[in-house]
């Protein structure tokens, strides 16, 4: 089974705000017994290049999908491993998790997305730890438990201690 290497970034804002990004499902990947809406959120992220880590696919993830380059990064906040269905082949998914801090107030733009990009993402979003447990009933979230790990990561200050959190689908 091949394993697909992915970055995100938690992008928090002055607020405290996570910046989100709605996707629309095209059933490319599937997470067996994690079946998800037509429309889900995400923090920016993707695929690693052949040359690239895990750093540097987050910060050019983020500047693809949102236009944003001015943040300061932080910490590997949390890990995910899962056995998922990509295009119809088993795949190992490895994604890791960035803390990011944008700097000062930053419109994001579409201008970056790749073509097929163009189609999947719908919205970007900054939201509130209150508005993230408001729409867990009402919105696909991802990674699961999103509201939960946030306010655990804004109760420190952004600054966990230890190792990242390995996550479960």
């Amino acid at each position: 089974m091949r394993t697909r290497r992915g970055a995100r970034v938690v992008l928090l804002d002055q607020d405290d705000r996570i910046l989100m990004i709605r996707h629309r499902d095209d059933g490319a990947i599937v997470v067996p017994g994690f079946p998800v809406r037509e429309l889900f959120w995400v923090p920016p992220g993707g695929g690693l290049k052949d040359d690239e880590d895990f750093v540097r696919a987050a910060r050019r993830e983020l500047l693809e999908e949102t236009g944003l380059t001015e943040v300061e990064w932080g910490p590997c906040l949390w890990t995910l491993d899962a056995d998922v269905r990509w295009r119809g082949e088993p795949v190992h998914m490895h994604e890791r998790y960035f803390l990011a801090r944008a700097r000062g107030a930053q419109a994001t733009t579409r201008a970056y997305l790749e073509p097929d990009e163009q189609q999947a993402i719908v919205d970007h979003r900054w939201w509130s730890l209150a508005e993230l447990v408001a729409a867990q009933t009402t919105e696909t979230l991802r990674p699961v438990g999103l509201p939960e790990l946030l306010a655990e990561v804004l109760a420190v200050g952004g600054r966990p201690s230890g190792g990242p959190r390995a996550l479960r689908t």
